[in-house]
């Protein structure tokens, strides 16, 4: 079974994060052009979206580790979590949690073409 929840998980937390305009302004900026600005009345309810999102898109990046073993994606996505939370609750910069953002949707690229790459391969029957 193919679990997906990177992908859904970073595109929430991207969608989330452009909802949220007192959170990433920039961002705010892009979801106004898309029309999420209507949504600002309902920002609370996106900053915590943002959250789980965020959390949903590690958990399909570590169920994604168990399968194709790359140590590097994982630790980018652990990064980018902690980095996530740091900047938002002991830091508080907006530059650090759209890096952490930045991160967190390259952890995903990344596993994205490494699954590409690993169905790509010839795979070997076992022979008995």
């Amino acid at each position: 079974m193919n679990l997906k929840l990177d992908r859904f998980g970073a595109l929430g937390t991207l969608i989330a994060a452009a909802a949220c305009p007192i959170c990433f302004p920039k961002l705010a900026l892009i979801g106004a052009l898309i029309g999420l600005g209507a949504l600002a009345k309902y920002e609370y309810y996106f900053y915590i979206a943002f959250h789980v999102f965020a959390l949903v898109t590690f958990t399909g990046i570590l169920l994604a580790y168990r399968k194709q073993r790359n140590l590097n994606i994982l630790i980018l996505a652990f990064t980018s979590i902690a980095l996530f939370f740091i900047s938002l609750y002991l830091i508080v910069n907006e530059y650090l949690s759209y890096l952490a953002l930045a991160g967190l949707v390259a952890s995903v690229i990344w596993q994205l073409l490494e699954a590409k790459k690993c169905s790509e391969l010839p795979q070997i029957k076992n022979i008995e």
